[in-house]
């Protein structure tokens, strides 16, 4: 036999390159930790920057010295929290440029990691509420003095009012946060999960 010859049979075979799904799962996997990846940098810096102008409040809000001392040690504690924070969200954002999409494994290792790492950004939200009660309470103290007027002289009605507004405001900022997080971050983890129970069926 010839080298035509086999040429020709090798032309001429129809078998076709079978690719399991699992492979084609892993593959489609890279999509959502590439978006993922994306906003993680994005937010980041602008965490980063967010917390830098925070520092500036006084200025803009015109504090006291003794209202800045009140200010600065809340801020300071918040700064704390937020480098403890910061630090594992950019830990997880390296573990996601990892991922190679070769092994089931290691995208289940990814998802259980974007899952916890949401628990984290939304505890992080909740810890930011203090510091900005305080904040609040401060420019309301201004506020008030600036009219002439005290603490002491609010009627029982503007109490009621106040720890009204307060409860209210407080309720629609954790479900604000709750939902900021599964806007941005819980979309790709359920497109991760959706992924990974396709590879369980086959």
């Amino acid at each position: 036999m010839n080298f035509d010859t086999l040429k020709t049979e090798w032309d001429n075979e129809n078998t076709p390159i079978h690719i399991p799904n699992t492979i084609e799962q892993l593959k489609k996997s890279k999509h959502p930790i590439e978006k993922l990846q994306k906003i993680m940098k994005k937010e980041f810096f602008m965490q980063i920057i967010a917390i830098i102008l925070i520092a500036f409040f006084p200025l803009q809000f015109g504090f006291s010295a003794s209202q800045n001392m009140i200010y600065y040690t809340s801020y300071t504690m918040f700064v704390v929290i937020a480098s403890y924070y910061l630090s594992g969200f950019y830990t997880f954002y390296k573990q996601t440029e990892l991922y190679t999409g070769n092994t089931k494994n290691s995208l289940w290792k990814i998802y259980h990691e974007l899952k916890l790492n949401m628990e984290r950004y939304q505890s992080f939200g909740f810890l930011l509420l203090p510091h900005l009660m305080i904040t609040l309470g401060l420019e309301t103290y201004i506020v008030t003095e600036g009219k002439g007027k005290s603490l002491n002289e609010l009627t029982d009605f503007h109490l009621q009012y106040l720890i009204l507004a307060v409860l209210i405001g407080t309720l629609l900022y954790v479900v604000g946060i709750v939902f900021w997080t599964r806007y941005f971050y819980g979309r790709h983890a359920k497109q991760l999960e959706n992924i990974l129970n396709e590879m369980d069926e086959d």
